[in-house]
């Protein structure tokens, strides 16, 4: 969402141009809505007035919602690392689609979660990303994609060179490593590549 999306949407019936009253959870879920794509660019220098500005609220309308900018930031945290969006959508994969069809569809949405995740937390820098492992929430990505995806693979162990389980864990390494800055090659893999090399390996077939 840019910045002149976050302040037109939910605003349209307040003459004013702010936004119209909310539940504070929706008002809560309003800012965080303007507040992710602005630590996104700004990283936790980003002020609350900023905020409040792209969420077209007053400055003081934030602090009735939050304790703080750390409070808040905290619950950006929290809103990124969330994999209940996700989880969701890997949970409508047809159960009966081909074995590499279902590997795609996983790897193309880890990799844009992990992908998310990492942005947003290398955005806030070391100091604020620190601050976050006390969160019992801010687990490690794709943890929890785990049953999810030993579910779509177990109807295809006969075509695996390893059990299901052993596959997620090889899958959910790939995605997750291959998607942080500081452990890949200076060219990006696309989702597209890692599912070829989960589906095939290294070496040539017949090889």
């Amino acid at each position: 969402m840019t910045r002149a999306g976050a302040i037109t949407h939910g605003a349209e019936s307040a003459p004013s141009g702010r936004a119209p009253r909310m539940a504070p959870d929706d008002r809560r879920a309003h800012i965080l809505d303007a507040a992710i794509p602005l630590i996104l660019e700004r990283g936790a220098e980003v002020t609350t007035r900023e905020i409040a500005e792209a969420a077209g609220v007053a400055e003081g309308t934030i602090f009735r919602v939050f304790d703080d900018k750390d409070s808040l930031i905290d619950a950006a945290v929290l809103r990124v690392v969330d994999p209940a969006s996700t989880l969701a959508v890997m949970g409508a994969i047809d159960p009966e689609a081909p074995l590499d069809v279902k590997v795609a569809q996983v790897v193309t949405l880890l990799h844009e979660r992990v992908t998310r995740v990492v942005a947003f937390m290398t955005a806030l820098g070391p100091r604020d990303h620190a601050r976050q492992h006390g969160h019992p929430e801010a687990k490690g990505p794709l943890g929890e994609a785990t049953g999810v995806v030993e579910a779509l693979l177990a109807p295809h162990a006969h075509q695996l060179r390893v059990d299901p389980a052993t596959a997620v864990d090889y899958l959910r390494i790939l995605v997750f490593g291959t998607s942080m800055p500081f452990i890949r090659s200076s060219r990006e893999i696309t989702a597209d590549e890692l599912t070829d090399f989960i589906l095939r390996g290294i070496s040539r077939e017949g090889d």
